[in-house]
């Protein structure tokens, strides 16, 4: 990602771990969308009968279950 920014590595990696910068915050985001939409595919393979995927999904609804 940084090659793609034109900046160092070690510069992006500074701006992520500040929690409270701009950079961070749309990183956090842009993370948090891509697990969205990786779940929800894994559930819509579930619903049609991947046994992997049921095992999966089984597996994030008890960690979601764990995290409440």
């Amino acid at each position: 990602m940084a090659v793609i920014l034109g900046i160092p590595a070690e510069v992006l990696r500074e701006d992520i771990a500040d929690q409270t910068s701009d950079v961070s915050q749309h990183y956090r985001r842009g993370k948090a969308a891509s697990k969205v939409k990786l779940l929800h595919q894994e559930m819509m393979l579930a619903q049609v009968g991947s046994p992997l995927a049921i095992e999966n999904t089984h597996r994030n609804l008890l960690d979601m279950e764990d995290d409440e």
